[in-house]
């Protein structure tokens, strides 16, 4: 036989004698043979035991209060998420508006008049505007032209032989690319030397 199962053993054998103490306690209240500290002891250890369930019940209550608050949090936190990632652009689309607004009125003023150099003047202030806002963001563009090709800041359309560069230089930019604090988010399109 193991300890554990001795252990065991002994245990359920305590709670045996435990128990017959019990009845024999309770067979002599009710014949009248008990004395009174047996009478006062037993009083005590229900009073105890109704104390023990009455803290238990409590306990378990505040258990449940507490697992219903926590969920009560995980679903606010969740909303809270969900809002914050639809609205998280909205300081942004504020500043883009007023870019919009300027090209509306670009647009209204060249249907009356075809004054296209005033045209092109007003375009490059919404322009120069819009890279102050995208600047204030954090994104700045890929400077590629004549700089060494490097693949994780340009994307080749073509390459081309040129004795005038050296081989794997960029020798157009077909389309801008732009970083967002030091991350790309849209490579150049570039034409590589060879």
């Amino acid at each position: 036989m193991s300890d554990k199962d001795f252990k065991e053993e002994k245990i359920s054998e305590e709670e045996e004698i435990k128990a017959a103490e019990d009845t024999e306690i309770m067979e002599e209240i009710t014949t009248g043979e008990a004395d009174a500290g047996e009478i006062d002891e037993l009083t005590r250890l229900r009073n105890e035991l109704e104390a023990k369930e009455a803290e238990a019940k409590k306990n378990h209550e505040m258990y449940l209060r507490a697992l219903a608050e926590l969920e009560n949090f995980r679903k606010r936190a969740a909303r809270e998420r969900e809002e914050y990632i639809k609205y998280a652009s909205l300081p942004l689309i504020k500043k883009f508006l007023s870019v919009v607004d300027d090209l509306e009125r670009a647009l209204e003023s060249s249907e009356d008049n075809e004054d296209y150099q005033s045209l092109k003047k007003g375009l490059e202030m919404i322009l120069k505007k819009m890279h102050e806002i995208m600047q204030t963001e954090g994104v700045e563009p890929i400077e590629a032209l004549g700089k060494p090709f490097n693949p994780e800041y340009h994307q080749p359309l073509s390459v081309e032989e040129s004795s005038e560069h050296p081989a794997d230089t960029v020798i157009a930019e077909l389309q801008k690319g732009y970083l967002m604090h030091g991350r790309v988010i849209r490579p150049s399109l570039v034409k590589v030397s060879s």
